[in-house]
């Protein structure tokens, strides 16, 4: 007999702890590896727009060969699932899986579903970034260049997430990000420009706020956005979004003839964004604009990290490491409250 309250809901963002629904979902990582006693497993991950939540497939599990040579990332299945939240995080206790076909759009599937999107709407943030290059950057050329970019790119932008894996991974979360970063760095020059002379030369402050604005336009070639955000591209995958998103200024910039000494302090920005602490060997800012950007950007994305570690639905005053910041991670009472 089972035992488990079985959910009329549809969607995985729906099922209350215990819950035994069908559901559709998208497939969004998978890692195998082997438990220190030699045991094989597969680490599933599938989402649909407000959760994720993983499968974890062992050695004698009916479906492990399937999901190791016929399952695609970015793929739509139904399944039929329990869900629960424990130690372990969210996850689903599979008892059938299929890929969607067409019929099951008479039954509420909708691939948009499966996609979580920022709680702006898109279209407006594209406008607010806009906004922002119109009003704040004084040089024609400058504030031409980033329209320009926006303008050709505005498709992709009002899907791309900022990421695949630490932040905003979402549609619209790369220009909610972007917003963000130029919003901190415009507040950074007005709380210091009256202690360093250099904050208050219009160049300088220009090419800030652009390089804000487009320092990791490089997401649109890195992440295939095709299969909803969670994949990389070739050349993603080669490259990676620094040299994509460089390219893809520079190549703006000569089309629209700007000065090379622009040019390269452009080019600083976005060589040097990378968090050099957490992310490796990248080099460090050897410009004010390039510093500016490069702190804006840590700030916007350790925030959004700590925000999703607190979403834990682990109990208590402390959050295990297992989050998206990898350590233990101390809530408040109004957190947790």
């Amino acid at each position: 007999m089972n035992d488990e309250v079985f959910s009329i809901s549809n969607t995985l963002g729906d099922l209350l702890h215990g819950e035994r629904g069908d559901i559709f979902v998208q497939l969004v990582s998978r890692e195998e590896a082997v438990t220190r006693s030699g045991r094989l497993y597969i680490r599933v991950e599938f989402r649909d727009d407000r959760r994720r939540a993983t499968v974890m497939l062992w050695e004698d599990s009916p479906w492990l060969e399937t999901c190791r040579l016929d399952w695609k990332i970015g793929e739509h299945f139904k399944i039929r699932a329990i869900y629960t939240e424990s130690a372990h995080g969210r996850q689903l206790r599979l008892q059938k899986i299929r890929p969607v076909t067409d019929d099951d759009v008479a039954q509420g599937f909708d691939p948009v579903r499966c996609q979580p999107r920022s709680v702006e709407e898109p279209a407006d943030l594209f406008e607010t970034a806009l906004a922002i290059c119109r009003h704040e950057i004084k040089s024609e050329a400058i504030r031409e260049l980033v329209t320009a970019i926006y303008t050709q790119n505005r498709e992709p932008l009002l899907i791309a997430p900022a990421g695949m894996v630490h932040h905003h991974r979402y549609q619209g979360g790369l220009l909610e990000h972007s917003i963000s970063v130029a919003q901190t760095v415009l507040e950074l020059i007005l709380q210091y420009r009256h202690q360093y002379p250099i904050l208050r030369d219009p160049l300088t402050c220009d090419l800030a706020i652009a390089g804000a604005l487009t320092h990791d336009l490089g997401k649109l070639r890195e992440i295939d956005l095709a299969s909803g955000g969670v994949s990389p591209t070739p050349d993603g995958q080669i490259l990676g979004h620094v040299l994509l998103g460089r390219d893809l200024v520079r190549d703006a910039c000569q089309t629209l003839g700007i000065a090379l000494e622009h040019i390269r302090r452009l080019e600083l920005i976005f060589l040097t964004h990378q968090d050099y602490y957490a992310d490796g060997d990248y080099r460090r800012p050897i410009s004010i604009e390039a510093l500016l950007v490069q702190q804006a950007d840590r700030i916007d994305s350790e925030l959004h990290r700590f925000a999703a570690a607190l979403e834990s639905p682990i109990g208590g005053s402390i959050i295990p490491a297992d989050n998206p910041l990898r350590r233990a991670i101390l809530r408040s009472e109004a957190a947790h409250d």
